[in-house]
């Protein structure tokens, strides 16, 4: 009788071992079962090796700032986008963002030189996480409705109502998720944003933005990260990318 027990004693700690192992899974980790390793694309000065201007083969000289571990854009753009030497495909990113009042930002990914159709000429364009100051939206020219709102895909794809925005002048945390056309946006953990940006539903909606008179949009596979100078001063800190 107690050999049972004490049988039936241990197959309930190693079940509950094993439940506890499913339980740890982390916000966003879909490798659960491999181990992540998250590349620095800023934490450091010395990071800035990883990005250019948009428009130059290194980085700008002016309009960012580097504060210890803090990578700073300026009001005024005299700096310009910066991009990330490399291209990515299957990957998360993760980094913190601190805003200023009035603001209006993003990040962007699957970044290309794609033609207008009317022009003729090459824009680099790509997906956006909107980065703006929510509690102004009826003072920032532009501001239509929630596709341009903190944590869109910018004019595409509108985040959860029930998102948590830190204010102006505090930290938030962002994390995009892209694999195999499956587009998920988290915002400070909360998951905000999940589409498939291979449906024909999604192709419609791109119609009906201006990202309709670039050749191949929507359809890109692997692109540079952008972070955007819109003229308004932002934060970003902790920049970290994982391959998958």
């Amino acid at each position: 009788m107690r050999l049972n027990l004490f049988i039936t004693f241990i197959i309930f700690v190693l079940l509950g071992v094993n439940l506890n192992c499913t339980s740890n899974k982390k916000e966003g980790d879909a490798t659960a079962e491999k181990e992540i390793v998250w590349k620095s694309l800023f934490v450091t000065i010395n990071d800035t090796v990883n990005w250019i201007s948009s428009s130059k083969e290194e980085f700008p000289k002016e309009g960012w700032e580097i504060d210890e571990d803090v990578l700073t854009v300026l009001p005024g753009r005299k700096g310009g986008d910066i991009i990330t030497k490399k291209k990515y495909t299957n990957f998360e990113l993760k980094m913190e963002f601190k805003y200023t009042s009035h603001a209006n930002t993003g990040v962007k990914y699957f970044v290309n030189k794609l033609k207008h159709k009317e022009t003729g000429k090459n824009y680099l364009v790509g997906f956006e996480y909107q980065i703006i100051d929510d509690s102004k939206q009826d003072e920032i020219a532009g501001f239509e409705d929630e596709k341009g709102s903190t944590a869109a895909i910018y004019l595409l794809e509108a985040p959860d109502e029930n998102k948590k925005l830190n204010p102006a002048g505090e930290w938030n945390t962002l994390h995009i998720r892209v694999k195999d056309g499956n587009v998920v946006h988290w915002l400070n953990g909360e998951k905000v944003i999940e589409v498939d940006i291979n449906t024909e539903k999604f192709a419609q909606q791109i119609e009906s933005t201006k990202f309709k008179d670039y050749e191949g949009f929507g359809k890109q596979v692997e692109g540079h990260i952008l972070l955007q100078d819109h003229g308004d001063q932002a934060y970003f800190k902790n920049i970290m990318i994982f391959e998958l």
